[in-house]
């Protein structure tokens, strides 16, 4: 039996992580207290670099949440607080089945805190830890993933912190679902009354995914999170990152070397998979963002013309199952579509048909009718009697 705590498990902040074992850690202070007079903190889910999760219950509605707390020394540096009640603002705008969901914000003395939903289910850095996704399966991820960035790039958003560790793998009764989270580096491209919370050439995210322009400080877009995505969506399919090492290193990779070749891999994928996704994320990831797809929907396009008839299998309801296949979003709208126009096609023929024979019965009720009651009937009916003996002697 899994442990509820360990079940409902969100990771919503940079470096979000589970502490190692070791020896006991103080007790939380924060647990059994009531924010606000309406949320009950019962148990840590995790830290990260700006604040800590929680879980919590909503004591007016008794519904468990995730419920964000910015940490004391960063609510005393310049900027932190504007950080987080920017991603409470820009999350509040964002209704979309892959980016998770916030219900509610405030201060608590000085303390801020984001109300989430409390997903169920791991983080797509866990899931990696086991090893590589079959490509189908990092394939809907990465559609999954396109289709809430796009949401978010179209509503004049950057994430700028695109990584396994913001990427949540919710087990719905549907199947999987992935998620997009922690918007606390968000950043909006026009211009905005607290553009100054990003200090010009202040750098910001992690290392192992962070574009070169994202390093030397340059102007960011939504170019800069496709190159991210072009680094998770190898990283699903390769089972490791594609550059590593000590942070200078990795800085170094991010300006200079090309993103490996997963048909070059030992072993390497599916050529089907392999050769298509290449040239993809070979271009998620060049190093002029000039010559990067120009959003997220624009990646998202190109995946989809990339496999159009591939199979996209369900999503795993389970860690070590997963469900039949089914075609991919494009085929699956182009399948939609066709059993209606058949139906509808069937449909109308039935009707068609039906009409001309009911039409084709009045004639012939109305012609006989005439005939055996009109104003010359008995000569009529002698003339059908004669017609209907003639017929009878010429059979026999």
């Amino acid at each position: 039996m899994v442990d509820a705590s360990r079940r409902h498990t969100v990771v919503l902040l940079s470096g979000m992580s589970r502490a190692a074992p070791g020896p006991p850690a103080a007790p939380d202070a924060w647990i059994g207290k009531c924010l606000d007079g309406r949320y009950r903190i019962e148990a840590q889910l995790g830290a990260g670099g700006a604040g800590t999760v929680y879980r919590a219950r909503h004591v007016g509605l008794d519904r468990t949440v995730a419920l964000k707390v910015l940490q004391k020394q960063h609510r005393e540096r310049w900027g932190s607080r504007k950080r987080f009640e920017r991603e409470a603002r820009a999350l509040a705008q964002l209704s979309h089945e892959h980016i998770v969901a916030v219900s509610d914000c405030g201060v608590d003395g000085d303390v801020p805190f984001l109300v989430m939903e409390l997903l169920e289910g791991e983080s797509l850095e866990a899931r990696l830890k086991q090893g590589a996704l079959p490509p189908a399966l990092a394939c809907e991820y990465l559609l999954q993933l396109l289709e809430g960035l796009a949401f978010v790039h179209e509503r004049g958003l950057v994430h700028r912190d695109i990584k396994p560790g913001n990427l949540f793998l919710e087990r719905t009764p549907r199947g999987v679902r992935l998620k997009l989270l922690d918007f606390g580096l968000a950043k909006l491209l026009a211009p905005s009354g607290d553009a100054a919370v990003t200090l010009s050439g202040e750098v910001f995210g992690t290392p192992a995914y962070m574009p070169p322009e994202q390093i030397t400080g340059e102007a960011i877009d939504a170019r800069s999170d496709v190159y991210a995505v072009g680094l998770v969506a190898f990283e699903m399919i390769a089972g490791r990152r594609a550059f590593s090492g000590h942070e200078a290193e990795l800085l170094r990779q991010h300006l200079v070397e090309p993103l490996p070749k997963l048909s070059q891999l030992k072993p390497a994928p599916d050529v089907a998979f392999a050769a298509p996704l290449d040239a993809l994320l070979q271009r998620a990831t060049d190093k002029d963002k000039q010559q990067r797809f120009a959003d997220a929907r624009e990646m998202s396009q190109a995946l989809c013309a990339a496999f159009p008839l591939a199979p996209r299998p369900a999503l795993m309801g389970s860690r070590s199952s997963a469900a039949p296949a089914r075609p991919s979003a494009g085929a699956r709208r182009a399948s939609r579509r066709r059993p209606g126009k058949l139906a509808g096609s069937a449909l109308r023929a039935g009707a068609l048909l039906v009409c001309v024979l009911a039409l084709a019965a009045i004639v012939v009720a109305g012609g006989v009718i005439f005939l055996l009651d009109g104003p010359r009937a008995e000569s009529q009916r002698v003339l059908l009697k004669r017609a209907l003996a003639s017929l009878w002697s010429s059979e026999r």
